[in-house]
């Protein structure tokens, strides 16, 4: 299917705006659609957070992110889409650390959301031991509860 770059450049941009609405069915639609015209690594890392998030596919959606951001380094989207893939692994520290990798390509201000969105960690409770020690998770989650953790 031979498509002029007009339509293929507003494909990509409903591609887009689908996964970004979380319309992961039709992003995949539009953007396969540019992905047999063009290779672009901003299409790859949305092509990679749709098998990410429709799929399932962490690991090889983490690897088309990274794989990306060697080939397009300053571009921050690369970074926000990395960080939302391993966020829905279940990897926050490593999410939060593409996202701030991505601010510091550029700015965007979906990752300022994303970020916002996780909220900021308080201090351990002991500062002399670790954050994840049990004695530090028990306590923060007891003072929590009883309201003197705010």
């Amino acid at each position: 299917m031979s498509v002029n770059p007009d339509q293929t450049d507003n494909l990509l941009k409903k591609g887009i705006e689908a996964a970004e609405k979380g319309y992961i069915h039709s992003a995949q639609v539009f953007l396969g659609q540019v992905a047999e015209e063009r290779n672009s690594p901003e299409l790859q890392s949305y092509l990679a957070y749709c098998q990410a998030k429709g799929q399932g596919r962490m690991a090889a959606a983490a690897k088309i992110c990274r794989e990306t951001i060697q080939r397009d380094p300053n571009n921050p989207t690369h970074y926000l889409i990395l960080g939302r893939i391993l966020l829905l692994s279940g990897d926050k520290a490593r999410a939060i650390d593409a996202f701030r990798q991505g601010l510091k390509s550029g700015s965007d201000d979906r990752i300022v959301i994303e970020i916002s969105r996780l909220g900021l960690r308080r201090p351990p409770v002991i500062r002399s031991l670790q954050r994840n020690h049990p004695l530090n998770r028990w306590l923060g989650k007891l003072l929590g509860r009883i309201g003197l953790r705010g």
